[in-house]
């Protein structure tokens, strides 16, 4: 059975949230993808001294773990967001992964991730 007549997948933002190793921080790290206008925007949400950092992955997806970029904030949690505007084609999946990492040298942690959630352009 053919998927010609499958409707296109509905425009999904998607929050993504990144593990605090510190006291007193819920999150180290937050993505947000608004489907309207394609745009990232990754927020510092915990001073611990490390950048927040997004990975995303556009569909056609990576496997084992790939991505397609990755979006840093380096602003500090006292400091402004990071946004990206991007174009995707309506429908297209969007996942996102949130954590954190040393900006300066591009380092990520393998246990500063979180989970990925996916949406839709």
């Amino acid at each position: 059975m053919g998927l010609a007549n499958s409707p296109a997948l509905a425009a999904t933002d998607v929050t993504v949230y990144g593990p605090s190793f510190k006291a007193g921080c819920s999150y180290a790290s937050a993505g947000h993808f608004a489907s309207y206008g394609e745009t990232f925007t990754v927020y510092d949400k915990c001073a611990d001294g490390w950048a927040a950092v997004v990975k995303v992955d556009v569909a056609p997806y990576k496997s084992n773990g790939g991505y397609d970029f990755l979006i840093w904030n380096p602003n500090s949690a006292d400091g402004s967001p990071v946004t990206v505007n991007k174009s995707y084609a309506e429908g297209t999946g969007v996942c996102m992964q949130a954590g954190s990492g040393e900006y300066s040298s591009g380092e990520t942690g393998s246990n500063a991730w979180g989970y990925w959630s996916c949406g839709a352009a």
